[in-house]
């Protein structure tokens, strides 16, 4: 067999047998790479010459500088398409799909294709929206901030662990923690526990650009610590006269910080009874702020409910009682970034566009966008995420 290599010609001999699964994949591989037009510097080419294929082994450095080009760069790089199998209109649609509430196996019906590449497509779409939810909400001017938890599982219910599913803490509850100010501000997957919290209250520490006025949430233990740990501040007690250890620090909230909580009395699974609870703060200054708000005019979470039904309208991933629940964690926080980012983006708002008298979406009625988008431009959008 004869190769060309440049203007020369080069006989290509097989060394050992083709039974030979090792050297067969050797040979196949050396014939591609010299059937491959490419610039080889001359006195490279006469080593070849000389010494054959071995010639590529004297100095294997050089030969790849002189035979590396720079590679095109790809119209999809950067964007979620990159490296995709999929044609751009059936990503598009499937993405869609996904983002509406449809679940895997439907939209792999719909579209005429397999399971696998819709799982491909929820990975790269969803992590795509991640990041461009994160370069996009960001210096965000928050006035009043409600948190709350929504259960959700992954792979079985909490009930159904054994031991060691227990012990790795990857299947089970799945709880996502969600802080909302008209807009999703943040959200947090996982148990539920001060640990989780925490990460919530950072993240909304991350895109706001000083505290918000007033937090609010239910009588969940975990808020007062989760707020303390981020927006607290340590002080010494004096020093009682006389001897003895020096006070340990304490930490106390900031003047600054303003908590209250909605107390629900529930019988026989029944919320019978509400009331409110002032955690952190003057209550004439809670009153104040709730008197002047435009959106809340008493201590409540009734946004934030209204979001978590939203979620799980959205996501079939988070219907109580269905089997498109997430088999693994990663397509469960994926999807939740796809369909998170769709609903500030994409989905325009009914309310929203009474109000404004055109198509309206969450992030154009925050003024951190102009215009509704498209699932296209969604995932054809390249962030330029600042260095924090």
């Amino acid at each position: 067999m004869k190769v060309t290599l440049g203007e020369c010609q080069h006989e290509s001999r097989r060394f050992l047998d083709d039974r030979d699964t090792a050297q067969r994949l050797y040979e196949n591989t050396r014939k591609a790479t010299l059937d491959r037009r490419i610039r080889i510097a001359p006195d490279l080419l006469n080593t070849i010459h000389a010494h054959g294929v071995a010639g590529l082994f004297i100095d294997p450095e050089r030969f790849l500088r002189s035979v590396s080009t720079p590679s095109r760069a790809s119209s999809r790089r950067g964007t979620a398409l990159y490296h995709a199998r999929l044609a751009n209109n059936q990503f598009d649609t499937i993405a869609t799909s996904l983002a509406e509430g449809v679940s895997i196996a439907a939209t792999a019906r719909i579209q005429k294709t397999n399971e696998k590449s819709v799982s491909r497509v929820v990975v790269k779409a969803g992590r795509h929206a991640q990041q461009v939810t994160h370069a996009l909400l960001r210096n965000v001017k928050v006035s009043e901030c409600q948190l709350d938890e929504m259960w959700s599982f992954v792979g079985k219910k909490e009930k159904n662990l054994d031991v060691l599913e227990e012990l790795a803490r990857i299947l089970g509850e799945a709880w996502i923690w969600i802080a909302v100010n008209k807009i999703i501000l943040a959200y947090v997957v996982g148990k539920r526990t001060t640990e989780y919290a925490i990460q919530l209250v950072k993240e909304v520490k991350r895109v706001t650009t000083s505290i918000p006025d007033l937090f609010s949430s239910d009588q969940l233990s975990q808020y007062p610590a989760a707020l303390l740990q981020e927006y607290g501040r340590y002080v010494y007690p004096p020093h009682k006269p006389g001897l003895g250890r020096l006070p340990k620090p304490r930490l106390v909230p900031s003047p600054e910080l303003r908590y209250v909580q909605v107390v629900k009395k529930y019988k026989q699974n029944r919320v019978v009874e509400v009331t409110r609870k002032v955690v952190f703060g003057d209550p004439e200054v809670i009153d104040r702020i709730l008197a002047a708000s435009p959106v809340s005019k008493k201590i409540n979470t009734a946004y934030i409910e209204r979001c978590n039904g939203t979620a799980r309208h959205i996501n079939a991933r988070c219907v109580r009682k269905t089997y498109c629940f997430s088999k693994s964690m990663e397509h469960h926080e994926h999807q939740l970034a796809l369909s998170f980012a769709y609903y500030h983006l994409c989905r325009s708002h009914k309310t929203l566009s009474k109000r404004y008298s055109r198509p309206t979406t969450p992030f154009m009625a925050a003024g951190i966008t102009d215009h509704v988008w498209t699932m296209a431009e969604l995932l054809r959008f390249t962030p330029k995420i600042p260095c924090s």
